[in-house]
């Protein structure tokens, strides 16, 4: 079924991850660009790199954006995996700089209308989270106030500092729900509890730094390589994509 500029079909990828699909064309070159997110607003044209924002039934030009670094990820977009027998595929990317390298936030769509979450990649490490819709933090906190060892309070849950970080935006790529600046400072600090539970905090909205009621909070677990059960990665240095644990639910990469 077609409506205005874009088309919209329903697609099923062979690892089971249906979606539904808006089709449509770069505003500035003309290539396709498809989201497959409900979510998403935002889309990057991996010809030209330009940035585009969904306004009603068309496609509008925000402007170009860097290239990425490579940073020897063995995701990409496209590939495929599952937690916890919910399985997911990578629609997008933030790529984020900060002290000790690179840091990928990598946007997924869930399979059956389960919405959207994020997996964070570092080193070889691996973050599971959602955004904590109404999370509730102490009134008082600030992101100066914080120091890596000391604990935060979560939804009444305690919390102990990990790492506290003013990470920068390098480039993004896919559809992304929100749009981005290079160089846009993201201060976040993650946390972990004795359950092991993972929380991110995001200072980086407007007057975020000062007022807890604009963080947000994202929350989910940490995760191994072979948790998540990934298909489709690429090769790379000292990584080879054959490697990878193929999913449960019988696809083939």
């Amino acid at each position: 079924m077609s409506c205005g500029f874009f088309f919209y079909v329903t697609k099923c990828h062979p690892i089971q991850v249906c979606a539904f699909v808006k089709q449509s064309t770069c505003p500035s070159c003309g290539a396709p660009l498809v989201f497959e997110n409900a979510h998403s607003l935002y889309a990057v044209c991996k010809y030209c790199r330009t940035l585009s924002v969904q306004t009603g039934d068309a496609l509008k030009e925000v402007g170009k954006r860097a290239a990425l670094v490579e940073d020897g990820s063995p995701l990409q977009l496209g590939t495929t995996g599952a937690i916890d027998g919910k399985t997911f595929k990578i629609v997008g990317r933030i790529q984020y700089r900060f002290g000790l390298g690179f840091w990928n936030e990598w946007f997924l769509s869930m399979d059956k209308d389960q919405g959207d979450a994020w997996l964070g990649e570092a080193s070889g490490v691996y973050f599971f989270t959602r955004l904590l819709r109404d999370a509730k933090l102490d009134a008082g906190l600030t992101f100066d106030g914080l120091e890596a060892g000391g604990s935060v309070s979560v939804n009444s849950k305690t919390f102990f500092i990990k790492d506290i970080q003013r990470s920068v935006v390098v480039s993004g790529e896919g559809e992304l729900p929100f749009a981005f600046d290079g160089d846009y400072e993201a201060p976040v600090v993650d946390c972990v509890n004795q359950a092991g539970d993972f929380v991110t905090l995001d200072f980086s909205e407007d007057g975020a730094l000062s007022d807890s009621s604009k963080v947000l909070v994202f929350w989910g677990k940490a995760l191994s390589f072979r948790d998540l059960h990934l298909t489709r990665v690429r090769s790379v240095y000292g990584f080879k994509a054959e490697d990878a644990i193929p999913s449960n639910t019988g696809a083939v990469a």
